[in-house]
């Protein structure tokens, strides 16, 4: 007897050791809730559970049909009895998994975002991990556990709250685990301030990162940037750290920076500071867009337009007009092209005078590429009389504004650096030698709107870098020690100080291939 309980001891412990999971899985649908619990959150009675076989549930990686211990019907309606005056139905999916699968989350979410037209909403608390999709009179609950369960509740009439409700009595069945989801950042290492403190730059990345590591994400963000942007050498050439640039992207973006998000979106998609990863990037390139950052929303348009799947061109459609609605005149330039090319249904007469619009919108928040469609539609009369006038002078116009975007922020690096002569902080005045000089000839543009990431451009670039990173240090923005002396910031600060410089700046290549400028050193 003594033998058989040591044997026991040793698998238990064995079994412990062996990292097998510290809960119970393979139950039924119905085996995870019990009618009495049910009933007690819905607040109605209800029949006996009944199995249910789910069809083609969004639980299944490829969108199959399940078994009869996979599904679980709640219910108080009966047919052919009389109607309750409240009817619920609520159907409860669960999925086992022999191996613990990092990637289930991002697995649902797909499922979700190819075959359907729901956006996500993380839920925090509840399982391991979850989210919810769905209008509030239909919504479906995901719940994720210990890597190999996935929970699936809804769609139904109840709401979310009795779902959570509903997914915390299945999951006490289940017991607590604590797995990770999701792809974890790997090899992203801290960057090593210079020891010296020798230069300007070195300066300013130790004040900012202070700034930073106490969670301030807008620093962090900022200071991602000024990784990114890099340093010029003697020789005029720049010097990027684009692992420097990840690593604080990262700790922006994990903890909510939409702009961090986006940022670090391209260095996954191309693979510059991180390994080369187009389902982290597109991720990302979602979180940044849903987290209402404008600039992220054109490229996330053009990337569904590029799928092919039963919802992408839809998904497209709606992205570009959130930019454009948010601002971005890279979003009626995308509804114009739709619009022309008759993808927004209508006749022909509908799909010019729609694309007239929509490009003229894009053209006055100053997008080229819009002059010369609209240039285009002149000529050959559609939408419009015909007009070779209007259409050489809005040509000539497309023509004339390509180098706008360059000359904006060159008067902005101006300004910048009057608001940062006006701070008077004596600690932050060595820090302004970081901001290069910018050259006055600005660089040739190429025809379809993108500006060469070299010369003018490549400077202007570590300058708005370093100006924001001075932002951030400035002590309006109350992060800054005055060492007693309350700066006077309103004089002689210029009169035309824009106080939201960088802000508005659109003078970087896209990137997937847009067609027009968009936003990348901005928005802080």
């Amino acid at each position: 007897m003594r033998n058989a309980v040591t044997c026991l001891v040793l698998l238990f412990g064995l079994g412990a050791l062996s990292g097998l999971p510290a809960y119970s899985q393979n139950k039924a649908a119905c085996e995870l809730l019990s009618k009495a619990d049910a009933e007690a959150v819905l607040g109605v009675g209800l029949q006996p559970p009944k199995a249910t076989i789910p069809f083609r549930s969004l639980l299944d990686p490829d969108f199959t049909s399940g078994t009869a211990d996979q599904g679980c019907t709640f219910t108080n309606f009966v047919p052919n009895q009389p109607k309750p005056a409240k009817v619920v139905n609520v159907e409860l999916e669960v999925r086992y998994a022999t191996t613990p699968d990092a990637n289930a989350v991002d697995e649902a979410r797909k499922q979700v975002d190819t075959r359907t037209y729901d956006h996500p909403t993380e839920l925090p608390g509840l399982g391991d991990a979850a989210f919810w999709i769905g209008p509030p009179n239909n919504v479906t609950l995901f719940v994720f556990v210990g890597g190999t369960t996935r929970l699936m509740i809804g769609p139904s009439e109840i709401g979310l709250d009795q779902e959570k409700a509903l997914a915390v009595k299945a999951l006490a069945s289940l017991g607590k685990t604590n797995f990770s989801y999701g792809t974890q950042p790997t090899g992203l290492k801290k960057p090593v301030l210079e020891a010296s403190n020798r230069s300007p730059l070195d300066q300013l990345k130790r004040a900012l990162t202070a700034k930073a590591e106490t969670g301030d994400t807008k620093a962090q963000t900022a200071l991602g940037k000024l990784y990114e942007s890099g340093s010029l050498g003697r020789d005029g050439k720049v010097q990027h750290d684009y692992s420097g640039a990840a690593y604080w992207y990262h700790q922006a973006s994990d903890h909510g920076d939409a702009q961090a998000a986006y940022e670090l979106s391209i260095l996954y998609h191309d693979g510059l500071g991180v390994p080369a990863d187009a389902s982290q990037s597109f991720q990302l390139l979602q979180k940044a867009a849903e987290g209402n950052y404008v600039p992220s929303m054109v490229l996330l348009s053009d990337t569904y337009a590029e799928q092919k799947t039963p919802v992408s061109a839809e998904r497209a459609t709606d992205w570009a007009m959130k930019a454009a609605e948010g601002g971005d005149p890279a979003g009626w330039l995308i509804l114009g092209f739709e619009y022309n090319a008759g993808d927004l249904g209508g006749d022909p007469p509908f799909w010019y005078t729609s694309a007239m619009a929509a490009f003229k919108k894009a053209a006055d928040g100053g997008n080229c590429v819009a002059m010369m469609e609209i240039g285009d539609l002149y000529s050959k009369g559609n939408g419009v009389p015909a007009d070779k006038t209007l259409a050489q002078s809005w040509q000539a116009k497309g023509e004339s504004c390509r180098g706008g975007n360059v000359a904006l922020l060159q008067q902005q690096i101006t300004q910048f650096r009057a608001r940062a002569a006006a701070s008077r902080q004596t600690a932050l005045v060595p820090m302004f030698a970081a901001i290069p000089d910018i050259p006055k000839s600005a660089p040739p543009v190429a025809w379809n709107g993108h500006i060469s990431a070299s010369g003018v451009l490549t400077v202007i670039a570590v300058a708005a870098a370093v100006g924001i990173a001075l932002t951030l240090l400035l002590p309006d923005e109350g992060s800054v020690s005055t060492g007693g002396q309350t700066p006077n910031l309103d004089s002689p600060t210029p009169q035309n100080w824009d106080r939201d410089f960088g802000k508005n700046c659109q003078a970087e290549v896209g990137n997937w291939g847009v067609t027009d400028t968009i936003p990348v050193f901005c928005q802080y």
